[in-house]
């Protein structure tokens, strides 16, 4: 694990900034998620911010990128494609937010489609967070080798179908609490500011444990099969 750890790190004197650019990342999209209590003008600057990382957390992991195009094997498509769609849905974040910005850059707003604009920013938020979940799961192995956990994922399947039953149940409730299938389909996008913060944080970060679990059992099958065809 180290050795992937390492490959996929590249340069060690870059090697601390990955997982600060990372965890960063994930605090900011879950506050980004609280915009009735953090206010518009920080909600606003903290989603430029937002873009600006997620463009460094590119660059500082283009040759991976480029060596996952190059590889054609299964887990390598599927961690391309959530890749793809996470920085669709990131962009869709920010293209909305600059057009109806109303403290950042209130020059670019265009008021004519305000209302399409604020359904779309909410279904890309939702849909961005479900994905980003998805991602980290399936990036597990690599958080665990920067945190330097040692070790295999747990495979004991009672185990395992006990924590995804209990994610899925988590998820559930949040997914309805939160009224997310509204919101995908174009509903107001974000819980009201009367709801504590602390609620808000706890909301999203159930709906996202699901889809966290479930790209590490992916990741895990995938990497089994691999494995099961070496072997042959």
């Amino acid at each position: 694990m180290a050795d992937t750890v390492a490959r996929h790190e590249g340069d060690g004197s870059r090697r601390w900034l990955r997982p600060v650019v990372d965890a960063s990342m994930t605090v900011l999209y879950l506050l980004q998620m609280a915009p009735g209590k953090v206010g518009n003008p920080l909600h606003e600057a903290a989603g430029i911010a937002l873009a600006a990382l997620f463009v460094t957390h590119h660059m500082l992991n283009r040759g991976w990128v480029l060596r996952l195009g190059r590889a054609g094997n299964m887990r390598a498509r599927l961690v391309l494609a959530s890749d793809v769609a996470l920085t669709v849905c990131v962009a869709g974040l920010a293209l909305t937010g600059v057009l109806m910005s109303r403290s950042a850059v209130p020059w670019a707003t265009v008021p004519a489609v305000a209302h399409v604009v604020r359904q779309l920013h909410g279904t890309c938020a939702y849909l961005g967070l479900m994905l980003m979940s998805l991602h980290v799961g399936m990036h597990m192995r690599v958080l665990r080798g920067y945190a330097r956990v040692r070790g295999q994922v747990a495979s004991d399947r009672t185990k395992t179908a006990a924590a995804l039953a209990a994610a899925l149940a988590l998820g559930a409730w949040a997914f309805v609490r939160l009224g997310v299938a509204g919101k995908l389909a174009g509903a107001p996008g974000f819980p009201d500011g009367m709801t504590p913060l602390g609620v808000q944080l706890a909301l999203h970060l159930a709906l996202a444990s699901p889809f966290v679990l479930l790209g590490i059992i992916v990741d895990g099958l995938v990497r089994a099969k691999a494995q099961a065809l070496r072997a042959k």
